[in-house]
């Protein structure tokens, strides 16, 4: 791309758009980059090609993105306006004081996510639910078991040479938060997301909405159908 400084190894049309993308949120900064060696190889652990984290503020946190549920190099899939799959998934995660690294459960969850999209058949979008089968995060175990997804409240959708691409953001749950939301709609998820969680971090450690004074006058207006004037 004539606006791209980066020489993409092969022609890479949906890379180089994401990557666009994202430096636009991120303005200067290099991107902890974490590749796989097994990309969209059915036995892998890590079918997604690659998966970015960039330092986020307001408050500090990290982003990390996933990149290959889109289309990244050639266009293949028979729908001209859509890239792949539609969609990118990412997760917001809080980030301590002198922190250096992202933590690497949350890549392997992208991978995970990844894994369930390209060889599951799972077509992820907003207000979607997916369960984990377990903690968020391995050690030390999470009470989240489960994930929201919600447009990032960053990036949303973008258009690429292969077609549109909206950013995903994962929201953890726990199991009766889970459990609450599931016949909900799409705007009184969205918009609860957006008010409990803000800048759509998942705090992995954080008390349930229902029980932690911060949150749970929210959560009750939510749980009771009376939403906000919707996300701001």
């Amino acid at each position: 791309m004539a606006d791209d400084p980066r020489v993409y190894p092969v022609e890479a049309p949906g890379w180089a758009a994401l990557d666009r993308a994202l430096r636009r949120a991120y303005p200067g900064q290099v991107p902890h980059q974490f590749t796989s060696r097994t990309p969209y190889e059915e036995t892998s652990r890590s079918p997604l090609p690659a998966v970015m984290a960039f330092e986020g503020n307001g408050p500090e946190h990290w982003h990390l993105v996933g990149y290959g549920c889109s289309e990244l190099f050639d266009k293949t899939s028979p729908n001209a306006s859509i890239s792949g799959f539609g969609f990118e998934v990412g997760i917001r995660l809080p980030r301590a004081s002198g922190e250096e690294r992202p933590p690497a459960w949350a890549v392997v969850l992208l991978q995970a996510v990844g894994h369930h999209v390209l060889f599951g058949g799972a077509r992820l979008d907003a207000g979607h639910v997916l369960d984990l089968g377990g903690s968020l995060r391995p050690e030390p175990p999470s009470a989240q078991v489960a994930c929201l997804c919600v447009p990032d409240p960053r990036l949303g959708k973008i258009d690429t040479p292969n077609g549109s691409v909206l950013f995903l953001s994962l929201v953890g749950l726990r199991a009766e938060e889970r459990d609450e939301i599931a016949s909900w709609d799409l705007p009184r998820k969205v918009y609860a997301a957006r008010e409990l969680a803000p800048a759509g971090i998942t705090d992995p450690d954080r008390a349930a909405w229902a029980e932690d004074p911060a949150t749970r006058t929210v959560w009750r207006r939510y749980t009771l159908g009376v939403l906000a004037d919707g996300p701001g």
